[in-house]
């Protein structure tokens, strides 16, 4: 039985602030070698499932430079592989996605022209490990033309997640998307699997949602059926669920390590980090070519950053080429890219308020000048350059 994948990666992600001003929301560092889109794309290489189309639109560039042809997760092949779509119809440049409905209708010439027997689509911004055989078992053994991978969770995120009522068979027979309040266990993972003539009938409506349009009205036919998941799973939607799923890795790093299902990234060619003596790191996960010569605790940090002496970074995550220079602070602070921390500057101090979670986020190719504050909870733009305090 083939599959083929669209992995939807148009999102803005505007909830998460200054990460995704100039990158994907799919494209965001994670883990301190990874990238989130690359758990759909070792997910789809562990199951065997080699047509793969990424739907991008929203600041696409580092999301097709990193992915290039494929190759870290064995996609670059003469038969199948993966592409990077972006908003075109007949081959001329069209408006952008208006949905996720629409998405899928933009390129329904792929679906017509495909012989895959099934079409999975799945969301680009999730963290998971899953062979995507389970579902196309399940969904055999069901008989529905739908399926829906769902799990129980805590109902306080209803207001993020569809919720799901089951028959005892275990089919769908009620979606509530994204309710204020729900009774339903059941939330929807944003993860589908449709009988290939099925989703080209469906798309023959021209629909703009891919759960108002498809999904609901698929459940009030009775064909969609639902498909278990248990393991971990998490959808980074917003800075807060981002810093605490990554410092969950601090914690337990067990989502990451199932020897059936690897994660798959590209390498970065650079040598080994260099810890000089003197230093102190603790329970933190440090990546290649970095060079620690502070201190690092409760962090982690991405290829190629620099900590110098007397320098301390706490409970923060640095992406890649960063710089903290000497006796400079970072507290509960995500420091994009390129950013140079200069000398005992301070950075993400300040008191709690009533244990609301302030993270201060510094954007990419910034400058904190010599002894500068920048106080918790802040939010720096861009290649900014901060000479005043900001408290």
């Amino acid at each position: 039985m083939k599959v083929l994948s669209f992995i939807l990666a148009g999102g803005s992600g505007k909830e998460l602030s200054v990460l995704t001003r100039h990158r994907a929301k799919t494209a965001i560092p994670f883990g301190g070698r990874y990238r989130i889109i690359d758990f759909c794309l070792s997910n789809c290489a562990n199951s065997g499932v080699t047509d793969i189309c990424i739907l991008a639109q929203f600041n696409p560039k580092s999301l097709i430079k990193h992915i290039g042809m494929g190759k870290p997760w064995d996609l670059d092949r003469k038969n199948g592989g993966v592409y990077i779509m972006q908003p075109s119809f007949n081959g001329r440049v069209a408006e952008w996605y208006k949905g996720t409905g629409d998405a899928i209708l933009q390129n329904i010439d792929l679906i017509r022209d495909s012989n895959a027997d099934f079409v999975l689509i799945l969301s680009g911004d999730q963290i998971y490990t899953m062979n995507y055989q389970s579902i196309v078992k399940h969904h055999l053994k069901s008989s529905k033309p739908i399926t829906v991978v769902c799990k129980e969770i805590d109902p306080s995120r209803n207001q993020y997640l569809g919720r799901v009522k089951l028959s005892k068979k275990g089919n769908i027979v009620d979606f509530q998307e994204k309710p204020s309040s729900s009774s339903y266990k059941m939330a929807s993972l944003g993860i589908y699997l449709f009988n290939r003539e099925c989703l080209i009938k469906f798309l023959e409506n021209n629909p703009l949602d891919l759960v108002f349009d498809i999904l609901i009205p698929g459940v009030n036919d009775g064909m969609v059926t639902c498909y278990k998941f248990e393991s971990f799973w998490e959808d980074i939607g917003s800075l807060p669920v981002y810093y605490k799923t990554s410092m969950k890795l601090l914690k337990d790093r067990s989502f990451l390590l199932d020897k059936e299902l690897p994660l798959f990234t590209r390498n970065t060619g650079l040598p080994p980090t260099r810890f000089v003596s003197g230093c102190s790191v603790n329970n933190s996960i440090i990546a290649d070519g970095c060079t620690i010569e502070g201190r690092v605790e409760n962090s982690i940090v991405f290829p190629g950053v620099h900590i110098s002496v007397g320098a301390s970074v706490e409970d923060s995550i640095l992406f890649p080429f960063s710089t903290v220079n000497r006796k400079a602070v970072i507290r509960e602070t995500i420091i994009d890219k390129k950013v140079i921390v200069e000398e005992e500057a301070n950075v993400g101090n300040g008191p709690v308020d009533s244990g609301a979670m302030e993270i201060t986020i510094i954007g990419k190719g910034s400058k904190i000048s010599t002894g500068m504050t920048v106080i918790k909870g802040s939010m720096i733009e861009p290649e900014s350059v901060i000479s005043e305090d900001i408290t």
